[in-house]
């Protein structure tokens, strides 16, 4: 609705009946929601991030019953111009700044007439948001400007138009998915390890790799099945407002972030030298172009985003990307089927278990492959906001993610199988590049063009979005930028950013040009060591600590997912997965010391991780204001991770509201002076509480609200406005009553 700020500005022009000044303000308006929605969207599909990547624009906190004057402010921050497309897309969201009048309706629809260009049926969500279908508009706009209102429409439109609006109606169907496929789509892994599965399997024969495939598949539904159940527990992961090492930091505590963002760091920059070699030399093949070259030019690829700070796709487009590379994945394993030789399947072990010649070295980069095949975490961490949004329960979320797993798992079945069957064990023993390289010399040179779009959709954007990881990883560490900072110190101030991007490139490089490393090898060794803390141990760890501490309940979990003996087997098997490749699979001196000390750090984090009350029980206060189309003002109370009933107050300012419940509506919310919340004995260590808003956009801003703890020795008052809403107090476990007070 108009904010009464702007109508007493505009009382003088608004009398005169011909609202101009009026519209353009609200069409302005109008834009700044639009972008902001529009960056916000790219920003949720960042893989890699930090706290220092760039975020949708925040602004100073509006009155709930201004979103106009919101609006405005985004204005003063939003960079993107946005489109008619965007307008179209939006719609539902900026409604609520329209104001009913139908003079000033007819008005903005005279000013997006004169500077869009649609045709009648291209937009039929902002027909409705300004109701240009209605009798008053119409007849409004007939008044004011002489003209039926249907000659904003254009007759046609351009090929470039039709081509945007295609491309729109595609992002509005595939944005529309069910929140299950959306999780599906989202989390199913990339290609990486799928391109060395069959050469570091082609050596154990093939009941021992579809036992170590199905084996790693299920260990990996189990982790990605935690970090999911962990995602949706957080408020901080289920509201975008941090990432992975957030999420670490609130449950685990500062030395489970600090070995996080190490684990990121190194894992990010040995993984881009992979990626690089895996794109060059697939690209190689296909075209007779020398992977040096590839190499660069991916490397130029990559220096243009990180110049700027972003890589602007949308959940829309990652879907798209995803669901042509499963295409890919699917098809290229079926182009081998022809070829399929039983005999070449044969020739390594039949049997599952080891025989005496056995040598353990050939496992060599097979664990590590194995775990870079399933590897989805990042993913699993990053797009909880997105499907969470669509389904609060978390039911698709879980069920979404730990499906992509299972799939995947067949894909890496078919994979093995075709691929090893069709090419000769020796064959793929020599091979330095990926599986594609063979697989071409044999089938012929058109299975390329699909390895060249998978690696490019998959390995190559994969490598811009982890420059910018490794990007952000420098600028968080280095002293904040200076309002009056000089060209030339931003200057060096980037160059430093990309320094490890530049060292990547580098050693990618000399690995080309020598021939000293294999993509399948390479995979494998770094794998062995990161991937069993980022995608085992930190999932688990994650959930025990969320289970005990959690901001909310999900609707549907698997409970034997948090039995000590699956947590402690599960960990216990990723750690020791690192020492075996210490003391038994590596052989050279200098890996196997690296392995045992990287096994010894692990464990001694997790021990202070959990000296310094990770697993404390906590209970959770959580009083929220939700803008969003159709959201509902509610308060919900946890206790160890499990919804707990409090005798609640709402107090206004001529009445109020007592009830017994976990969770509620808080009618009237702009109207409460104070919320009480008597809590019983829980045994519970700390108290979180957590007043907030949730803008019309789906970000989370803090309440200046003061909380007041009355546990039975005298009130303590805190102002959340200090801490941007939320707080985390100690308490010893007994009945206490918590106040919260607006000013």
């Amino acid at each position: 609705m108009a904010s009464d700020v702007l109508e007493i500005l505009l009382r003088e022009e608004a009398a005169t009946g011909f609202p101009a000044r009026r519209a353009s303000i609200l069409l302005f308006a109008i834009e700044n929601r639009a972008a902001h929605l529009r960056q916000q969207a790219q920003r949720e599909t960042a893989i890699y991030r930090t706290t220092a990547a760039p975020a949708p624009p925040e602004v100073a906190a509006a009155p709930s019953s201004d979103a106009l004057l919101e609006a405005l402010a985004h204005g003063r921050e939003t960079l993107v111009q946005p489109t008619v497309q965007d307008l179209e897309h939006y719609a539902p969201q900026w409604a609520s700044l329209v104001p009913p009048d139908a003079n000033a309706r007819a008005a903005i629809t005279r000013l997006v007439s004169e500077k869009y260009l649609f045709t009648h049926d291209s937009v039929p969500a902002l027909r409705r948001a300004l109701g240009w279908d209605s009798a008053p508009v119409q007849q409004a706009y007939q008044s004011l400007y002489d003209q039926p209102l249907a000659t904003i429409y254009a007759p046609t439109i351009s090929a470039l138009d039709h081509l945007r609006w295609a491309w729109a109606r595609l992002n509005r169907r595939l944005e529309n998915l069910p929140p299950f496929w959306v999780a599906f789509m989202l989390t199913l892994p990339g290609a990486p390890g799928l391109l060395a599965l069959p050469i570091v399997l082609a050596s154990l024969g093939p009941l021992a790799g579809i036992a170590l495939v199905i084996l790693f598949g299920m260990i990996n539904m189990v982790t990605v099945a935690a970090l999911a159940e962990a995602v949706a527990r957080s408020g901080t992961a289920r509201f975008g407002l941090g990432f992975l090492g957030q999420l670490v930091d609130e449950y685990l505590g500062s030395a489970g972030s600090v070995l996080l963002t190490a684990a990121m760091a190194v894992n990010n920059f040995l993984v881009l030298i992979i990626f690089y070699l895996g794109v060059a030399g697939t690209l190689e093949s296909s075209t007779r172009v020398p992977a040096e070259i590839w190499v660069a030019a991916l490397f130029a690829v990559c220096l243009y985003f990180l110049s700027r700070r972003s890589f602007n796709s949308t959940v829309s487009s990652t879907l798209l990307i995803v669901f042509v590379n499963l295409i890919a994945i699917v098809i290229i394993p079926l182009l081998a089927l022809p070829y399929f030789q039983s005999a070449n399947l044969l020739n390594g072990s039949a049997s599952i278990l080891p025989g005496p010649s056995f040598n353990p070295a050939a496992l060599g980069a097979v664990v590590g492959v194995m775990l870079s095949t399933y590897f989805s975490h990042f993913l699993v961490a990053s797009y909880g906001p997105v499907v969470l949004r669509r389904d609060p329960s978390a039911r698709s979320w879980i069920g979404g993610s730990v499906a992509a797993i299972f799939v995947f798992m067949l894909i890496a079945l078919l994979w093995m199988v075709t691929m090893n069957g069709a090419i000769p064990g020796e064959t793929l023993a020599r091979t330095t590049g990926t599986v594609l390289e063979p697989l071409a010399t044999k089938i012929g040179a058109g299975v390329l063009l699909i390895g060249s779009v998978l690696v490019i959709l998959s390995l190559g954007l994969a490598s811009i979005q982890v420059s910018l990881g490794l990007y952000y990883l420098i600028q968080e560490r280095l002293p904040a930028p200076r309002a009056s900072m000089s060209a030339a110190s931003e200057r060096r101030r980037f160059l430093f950013s990309i320094s490890p991007v530049v060292v990547a490139f580098l050693l990618t490089q000399w690995l080309t040009l020598t021939g000293a490393g294999s993509f399948a090898s390479l995979l494998g060794t770094v794998s062995a060591l990161a991937l069993p803390l980022l995608g085992g141990i930190f999932p688990v760890l994650l959930l025990a600590a969320t289970r005990r501490k959690g901001d909310f309940a999900p609707t549907v979990v698997f409970r034997w997912l948090g039995s000590p003996v699956v947590i402690a087997g599960t960990y216990l098997f990723f750690w020791g997965s690192i020492l075996v490749h210490g003391l038994v699979i590596w052989q050279e001196p200098w890996l196997r010391a690296v392995a045992l000390v990287t096994g010894l750090i692990v464990l001694g984090m997790t021990l202070l991780i959990l000296r310094r009350g990770a697993l404390e029980p906590r209970v959770v206060i959580e009083l929220r204001q939700d803008r969003r189309l159709g959201g509902q003002d509610e308060f919900n109370v946890t206790a160890r991770g499990e919804p707990a009933a409090a005798a609640v107050k709402l107090e206004y300012a001529s009445d109020a509201q007592q009830s017994t419940a976990f969770t509620g509506r808080v009618p009237a919310f702009a109207a409460l002076r104070a919320a009480s919340f008597a809590l019983p004995a829980t045994n519970a260590q700390q108290l979180k509480v957590w007043a907030h808003q949730i803008t019309p956009e789906g970000a989370s801003r803090g309440l200046p609200v003061v909380v007041e703890v009355d546990a039975g020795n005298g009130k303590h008052a805190t102002d959340l406005a200090l801490s941007n809403g939320a707080i985390i107090l100690p308490i010893s476990g007994a009945a206490c009553t918590v106040r919260l007070v607006f000013p």
